[in-house]
């Protein structure tokens, strides 16, 4: 296994406003989008800058309002609360729910395609699906070139009895033993692990 490949280790942050339903409290909607901190402190320090706003959700997120303004006695509460990794602060019919999670990820990478570290490698013997998308045409739908084990040559790749070839300089990113993606002059190319 290449080390870039591995997972590794980060903290989470999640933030989240909850309403009062009949079974208890219910997701209203998530604050911000899927983020990741190398320390416990980082993603501590990233909740507090997001406290100091009004905690609406991001726009990367959706487009939903705080439904309460936090007080500064709030926000400090709050904080104390999720230093033990987990917070719940209820403030009237909503609640603000925080959790800093300790996760292991891999994340994105991207190599040229002769390189080693480049994540075609880590798919090879793997049965995979390759879909095209053509670069002319932005409202074109993937279509399917072929499915089968994946096997990686010096001069491209090979799923089922489909070869295409990719130039060395190609860069190929994705996530390691799950997708692969990249360009080339007639398109867009995906590779999904098959399950």
């Amino acid at each position: 296994m290449h080390p870039a490949w591995q997972k590794r280790r980060f903290f989470e942050l999640h933030l989240a406003w909850l309403i009062q339903g009949p079974k208890g409290y219910e997701l209203l909607f998530k604050v911000n989008p899927y983020s990741l901190y190398p320390t416990r402190e980082e993603a501590l320090k990233a909740a507090k800058a997001l406290l100091e706003g009004r905690l609406d959700q991001d726009p990367k997120v959706g487009r939903h309002k705080a439904p309460v303004l936090l007080s500064d006695e709030d926000r400090t509460r709050f904080l104390v609360l999720l230093q033990s990794g987990k917070a719940l602060l209820p403030l009237d019919r909503y609640a603000l729910l925080g959790e800093v999670a300790e996760v292991e990820e891999r994340l994105l990478h991207r190599a040229p395609f002769r390189e080693a570290s480049n994540v075609l490698h880590s798919l090879k013997g793997v049965p995979v699906r390759l879909l095209h998308t053509p670069l002319n045409d932005p409202e074109a739908e993937s279509r399917e070139v072929a499915q089968g084990s994946l096997e990686v040559l010096p001069e491209g790749i090979r799923v089922g009895g489909v070869f295409l070839p990719i130039p060395p300089e190609t860069p190929i990113e994705g996530l390691a033993y799950e997708e692969a993606f990249f360009h080339l002059e007639n398109g867009r190319y995906y590779l999904y692990a098959l399950p």
